[in-house]
């Protein structure tokens, strides 16, 4: 009985403590690798971090939209002179701007003051088109079980038995999320990026990356088709008609309380902020927001901003939007800065 105890239970509790604690160690000197659009701004930061005062963390909608070099020109312009860096990257969307911000603080930037931090949904969901590298790196369990919660429970007030049941319609997203924080924490794949090859892919393309001016900002300019204006004026039309305010799921807004602490903890004040992107509904946090929040997602208030040909496509602006965007932002945000 004693060994067919150790063949079946010892053995299999011994072999599996033994992976958890080599993982764990190899965990403690060898982080995950940083995958390639984050990669380039994040080394460019760590080595410049004492240049810079205010820093811009989101997706694409501030990556292509604010110009830290037109930000710097409108705040010293207006009394309160700053450095900025856009850390915007495609697609990042919470938690993973969550994680990226934490990197950024663990730089420990003497000069840091302010952090524009962009406010959307928690996505309990990524993006495959992204690579699987990108989607494993911020999977470490603070974020996973954010993304789990939000998946069993989005709205924040369902029981037990809800949740069982939202266990199954959500299966793919919790066995999804799941995997990859496995396979984060057994560093699948880490000696594969630490190759000569691998690194250099990372950042091949670091110059498009940080933009002309090493500042973060890539410049966008396309204009819509005839066909994609049409259908995006009805898309505008619907969110106009169907506008109400929001209130963030609680997993959202525990996120963004949690990364409000963080960058007050660093000794920097955050502002969340919301682009003027085709969802016209106010998000609202269930009390009072942890930041001021400056929203610019309302056609009516800012029509020059919806106008098709001031637009890449739905979510993104054109470069000249896109700058006067910027000038708009950085007044609101020195307003915002100057409330006690």
């Amino acid at each position: 009985m004693s060994k067919q105890f150790a063949r079946y239970f010892l053995y299999p509790a011994i072999s599996l403590a033994a992976f958890i604690t080599t993982s764990a160690v190899i965990h403690s000197f060898l982080p995950p690798t940083i995958p390639k659009g984050v990669a380039a701004k994040l080394k460019y930061f760590t080595e410049h971090k004492d240049e810079f005062d205010t820093v811009i963390v989101g997706t694409s909608q501030l990556y292509y939209s604010i110009s830290p070099k037109i930000f710097d020109a409108t705040t010293r312009e207006n009394g309160m002179p700053t450095r900025t860096f856009n850390f915007g990257v495609d697609a990042m969307h919470p938690p993973e701007s969550f994680y990226v911000l934490d990197q950024i603080l663990k730089t420990k930037p003497k000069k840091l003051k302010w952090v524009l931090l962009e406010l959307g949904d928690l996505r309990a969901r990524w993006f495959a088109i992204l690579g699987t590298q990108r989607a494993v790196y911020w999977h470490d369990w603070p974020r996973t079980r954010l993304t789990l919660k939000k998946a069993l429970n989005p709205r924040g007030d369902a029981n037990w038995f809800i949740q069982l049941t939202r266990l199954w319609v959500a299966r793919r997203d919790f066995a999804s999320n799941l995997t990859l924080f496995g396979e984060r924490f057994a560093n699948v794949g880490w000696v594969v990026d630490l190759l000569p090859a691998a690194e250099q892919e990372r950042f091949a393309d670091a110059a498009l990356e940080l933009g002309p001016n090493n500042d973060g900002y890539r410049i966008a300019d396309r204009a819509m088709s005839a066909e994609m204006a049409a259908s995006y004026q009805q898309w505008l039309a619907r969110e106009i008609s169907e506008a109400r305010p929001k209130l963030l799921d609680p997993v959202t807004d525990q996120g963004y309380r949690a990364a409000a602490a963080r960058i007050h903890a660093a000794g920097a004040k955050p502002i969340l902020v919301v682009t003027p992107v085709i969802f016209q509904s106010p998000l609202q946090f269930s009390q009072s927001p942890p930041a001021p929040v400056l929203a610019f997602n309302d056609a009516r208030k800012f029509p020059e901003f919806y106008d098709p040909n001031s637009r890449v496509d739905e979510s993104h602006l054109r470069r000249g939007e896109a700058e006067k965007f910027t000038a708009i932002l950085a007044r609101e945000f020195v307003h915002a800065a100057a409330q006690p």
